[in-house]
């Protein structure tokens, strides 16, 4: 089999070919596509062949490589957490901009990632805030799930960031004691059952099933927040579309005296709740 007929592989898009392909090659796309006529050694076409399996079978490419990129920075992700999307790099930027306002204040903010999944949110916030917070902010993040959280610290050290944030293992705030957040950055279950497809299936379901209208884990949080919000604390929290109406009446209902804005993502859709 030569490199041509890989990439021309029925049973998987010609992007799925070439991602498997680089990361079975250790080769950039460029590299595949002036070595097109290249003959694949026998074992690396039956390892190219299982690949193909895996996912004709729906594993998720970002499975089967180990790989998923999120805000310019490369994060290792398995079965255990849920694959960073595109979407939730609003999350992000919303977080340093509120993170620029504060640069001039001399006040060491806490910031707390719940639900912290492979990482990527609080990872990517502290590596792309260097500069802003020159390093005296104190930075936490949570999960649920005790493999989750080793995954995280896994791409923390990737990133050489282990040691400047605390990941601790809790439910929503269970296991946080006698801290106040200045900034709380929720990524939680959201997703109605019934929004769910097969594709996302293959990931872990306590990190995207919300549900009951995929809200009540949100619900849960809100109940809880203000217990643990400093006093002007700001909430970000990523949310579906569909839920727009319901969580700004869950907002006002448990933060009548917060302002609520909402941020759309690059489609438009609305994704992001700001409650500051």
């Amino acid at each position: 089999m030569t490199i041509k007929e890989a990439l021309n592989y029925s049973g998987v898009s010609t992007l799925e070919a070439e991602v498997l392909l680089c990361y079975l090659l250790k080769k950039d796309r460029a590299w595949l596509y002036s070595h097109q006529d290249d003959i694949l050694a026998r074992d690396r076409a039956r390892r190219y062949h299982k690949l193909i399996a895996r996912r004709q079978k729906g594993e998720p490419i970002a499975y089967i490589t180990g790989h998923k990129e999120f805000f310019g920075l490369d994060f290792y992700v398995d079965q255990n957490v849920l694959i960073p999307r595109p979407e939730t790099e609003l999350l992000v930027e919303k977080t340093i901009q509120v993170l620029k306002s504060y640069k001039l204040q001399a006040k060491k903010l806490n910031i707390l990632d719940l639900g912290t999944g492979s990482g990527n949110i609080i990872i990517s916030i502290r590596v792309n805030s260097k500069q802003i917070t020159v390093n005296r902010n104190n930075y936490y993040a949570t999960d649920i799930s005790k493999e989750a959280l080793k995954v995280a610290k896994k791409n923390a050290k990737k990133h050489k960031v282990f040691s400047k944030i605390q990941f601790i293992h809790s439910d929503l705030f269970d296991n946080l004691y006698e801290i106040k957040f200045d900034l709380i950055i929720a990524n939680l279950p959201y997703l109605d059952k019934k929004w769910i497809d097969k594709e996302l299936k293959s990931e872990p379901k306590n990190a995207f099933d919300g549900g009951k209208n995929g809200l009540e884990i949100i619900e849960k949080f809100l109940q809880k927040t203000n217990c643990y919000l400093a006093k002007n604390g700001i909430i970000l929290i990523e949310i579906d579309p569909r839920q727009r109406n319901k969580i700004k009446k869950l907002a006002k209902k448990y933060f009548p005296n917060k302002k609520l804005t909402i941020k759309k993502d690059l489609s438009k859709f609305d994704r992001i709740v700001v409650l500051s």
